[in-house]
């Protein structure tokens, strides 16, 4: 009897060890699936920078800031460097909001471009699974040079 109990004990124990193993590579999957979406929306804005080379030297990409909240722009024809550049600012904008608090901005140095992206993830540190707990804050930036 008593080995049937110890057999339940360690058994229960090792199905815990296993739940608690899942439960951290389902949360390291998503955090990857993250910067994963945030590196590849950085480089989507250089590359859309890169096609709008004129709007580049114009200055039209130099202090841009998004969070999905942007008002569409209509450039169906006649569209300026100026016009592309807010299209492309509206678009990128709504693909950054797809993150979980997500943001993102681009600013100019002379000439080297800092693309971030901003979001949120699950808090796992003090007071995980508590009122206290807030989100962790992640960033990813690319540099580019122009």
């Amino acid at each position: 009897m008593i080995e049937v109990l110890v057999t339940m004990i360690v058994m229960a124990i090792g199905l815990l060890g296993m739940a608690g193993l899942q439960f951290t590579s389902l949360k390291n999957l998503n955090s990857s699936n993250f910067r994963y979406q945030a590196s590849i929306l950085a480089y989507d804005m250089a590359e859309r920078m890169r096609a709008n080379a004129s709007g580049v030297s114009a200055g039209d990409y130099s202090a841009i800031s998004v969070d999905g909240t942007e008002s569409t722009v209509n450039c169906t024809s006649g569209c300026t460097s100026s016009s592309i550049a807010s299209l492309d600012s509206y678009e990128w904008g709504q693909g950054v909001a797809n993150l979980p608090a997500g943001s993102g901005s681009v600013t100019a140095n002379t000439g080297v471009y800092d693309i971030v992206i901003n979001w949120t993830e699950q808090h796992t540190g003090g007071g995980f699974g508590t009122s206290s707990a807030t989100p962790d804050s992640k960033s990813y930036t690319l540099s580019v040079d122009f």
